[in-house]
């Protein structure tokens, strides 16, 4: 679990944040498996050759946003949650953009797809680096809280 300062107004808006975002990623990879058919056939079309790959990364993605949007929402294992998350939102552009490449499909079609994407990306890079909610300055590089602790050795 990740230490909230909540007598510091930067503890209280990095929890917010990891909480909101780690439920909306979840919830995004469950409203995916709910529309799978649609989901699944968007993920394909496009890909030429490599529509059998789109159909596999349409089962785990959603899978992907769920297992690090639900660490991020419980704040345990960043780690996993950093990976499975990150996987799984840096994979949308390149994806999006390899289409038209393989397919003559129009990039512009593509670019809203992943500039959303991108949003997530910098939201989870943000919330990478003030999600866990220590607000002292003094944390491990595994998001854990070493407030209170002799930090002398530090320049």
């Amino acid at each position: 679990m990740y230490h909230v300062n909540w007598h510091s107004s930067k503890g209280v808006a990095g929890f917010l944040l990891r909480l909101s975002f780690g439920l909306a990623l979840l919830f995004h990879g469950i409203a995916l498996y709910m529309d799978f058919d649609a989901f699944s056939a968007m993920t394909q079309d496009g890909l030429g050759p490599l529509e059998p790959l789109g159909m596999i990364w349409a089962y785990i993605l959603p899978g992907l946003m769920i297992v690090g949007g639900g660490l991020f929402t419980i704040g345990m294992y960043r780690y996993y949650a950093t990976w499975a998350t990150g996987l799984a939102l840096s994979s949308i552009p390149a994806g999006m953009m390899l289409k038209p490449v393989l397919t003559n499909a129009p990039s512009g079609d593509m670019m809203g797809a992943a500039i959303n994407a991108f949003i997530w990306i910098i939201i989870f890079f943000l919330v990478l680096k003030h999600g866990h909610g220590c607000a002292c300055g003094c944390c491990g590089p595994d998001g854990s809280c070493t407030c209170g602790t002799d930090h002398s050795h530090k320049h």
